[in-house]
């Protein structure tokens, strides 16, 4: 049986603030993006420079016109995750049914999933632990986040404020349990 780990990241820059918190995001939500021609769309409707995500995983923040502000993460040439603030649900909608006849594409809201998200000195080495990934690629880029599946838990890795941050994206049930794990090895949840 051949081992396979399961990458994950940490960025170069920013900071991890001294106290470890949990904290229940609940000001953004999880749009699944797909289809044939999702790519194109992400690209040249969005404007996004899709270049540096070239492996699963691989995500970039963005803004739209309005403003909002997301992040993408790549799963495959038809697939992406992005992370919005609820406010920008409505203008991703409004996106999509625009170029409806341009683009095969298709956007689904993720209500059934939620989000916490992590910051502090021992978050990495505690996710790292808790869903056993294995520590390698360093982010260099402010710009450039990484999401990992590891079980039922998205787990992603981002820059938010120059504060190196993580978030866990899982039914509430499922997040339920891990706060509890987690406020056993010293996170506070706010």
């Amino acid at each position: 049986m051949t081992f396979a780990p399961t990458m994950f990241a940490k960025h170069r820059q920013g900071t991890a603030p001294v106290d470890n918190s949990m904290v229940a995001t609940h000001s953004l939500v999880v749009l699944d993006f797909s289809g044939f021609e999702t790519t194109p769309f992400l690209s040249q409707v969005l404007g996004l420079n899709l270049n540096k995500l070239i492996a699963p995983g691989l995500g970039v923040k963005g803004q739209l016109v309005s403003g909002e502000y997301f992040a993408v993460y790549y799963f495959s040439e038809t697939a992406y995750r992005l992370v919005v603030n609820t406010d920008a649900i409505a203008s991703f909608k409004a996106l999509i049914k625009q170029h409806d006849h341009d683009y095969d594409i298709e956007l689904v809201v993720r209500d059934d999933l939620s989000i916490n998200t992590l910051s502090g000195q021992h978050a990495f080495d505690t996710l790292v632990t808790s869903f056993e990934l294995t520590p390698g690629l360093r982010l260099s880029d402010k710009q450039v986040c990484y999401g990992r599946q590891s079980g039922e838990v998205f787990v992603t890795s981002l820059l938010e404020n120059d504060q190196q941050q993580y978030q866990l994206i899982a039914l509430q049930s499922t997040l339920d349990k891990w706060q509890g794990v987690l406020r056993e090895q010293g996170f506070h949840l706010n």
